[in-house]
């Protein structure tokens, strides 16, 4: 034992003085040693604010109270030692059945009762550590969750309420579309979502586009913002800056498209 460390708690619920008597001998210059003579005492101990680390616990105490010590949620976590004289195998399968994690039976030889409280006090240790590194793990990706989801709401406010026109272009076809492009193109989004380009864009602007596209995903450098026009739902037709850069989509690549409404300032320019 570390002797920097606190004492472990041990709880010895036992009614026979001899057991108990045999096991402090053994367990006292280890460990702090708590005696239950039934399970009521046993109970109260582990629901204390300093509960036991490990139970040792006699199969000879009436089962309704043995059945109480192993299932109460005070001891949910503490692993819990039968003390039995010689066992039957049915009376190993009833403390099994109960919640024990072991049996050291009667004469108690101090290196078995040493070695087994010990190896289930460090396995004990080493599930807490696991379920603290868990979570811990979990409570963060919770955090970037949060965070995530705040970002995520943030952009999607940013989108709906854009005063220019926003659509993803993925295979010639449209798989994102804000209000304002909906409004700009007199469509609504049902109506835009999957429509290829040819839908609202002439032949002419959608070979020159989807040249343009090509190029930029082959790396050539374009400008990425450009006059070009598209087709009102009425058939009119919209001049528009168009602002287009690539962005993953999946596994393969899209096109994230600014549509800006320049019919106002290209009218200016012809009464100044």
């Amino acid at each position: 034992m570390d002797r920097r460390q606190p004492k472990q708690i041990l709880l010895i619920a036992d009614a026979n003085p001899e057991n108990v008597n045999a096991l402090k001998a053994i367990l006292s210059p280890d460990y702090t040693i708590k005696i239950a003579a039934d399970g009521k005492q046993a109970l109260k101990i582990a629901r204390s604010p300093n509960p036991p680390g490990l139970i040792l616990l006699n199969v000879e105490m009436p089962t309704p109270e043995m059945i109480k010590v192993c299932n109460d949620k005070s001891t949910k976590n503490i692993p819990i030692i039968c003390l039995s004289g010689p066992t039957t195998e049915d009376t190993e399968v009833k403390g099994f059945e109960l919640g024990a994690v072991d049996y050291i039976t009667t004469p108690f030889k101090p290196s078995v009762v040493k070695a087994r409280i010990r190896t289930h006090l460090e396995l004990k240790r080493y599930r807490e550590k696991i379920e603290r590194s868990v979570n811990e793990r979990v409570n963060k990706l919770r955090d970037e969750i949060r965070q995530r989801k705040d970002v995520e709401n943030t952009y999607r406010a940013l989108v709906e309420h854009a005063k220019d026109g926003i659509a993803i272009i993925h295979d010639f076809k449209v798989r994102f579309t804000n209000p304002a492009f909906c409004k700009m193109i007199g469509y609504t989004e049902d109506e835009l979502m999957g429509a290829h380009l040819r839908k609202f864009i002439s032949e002419k602007e959608y070979l020159k586009n989807t040249k343009r596209y090509s190029a930029r995903i082959a790396g050539i450098n374009l400008p990425r913002i450009y006059k070009s026009q598209i087709i009102h739902s009425d058939g009119s037709v919209i001049d528009v800056e168009l602002n287009v850069c690539v962005i993953p989509y999946g596994k393969s690549l899209a096109a994230l498209v600014i549509v800006r409404d320049i019919r106002e300032e290209e009218a200016w320019k012809y009464c100044i």
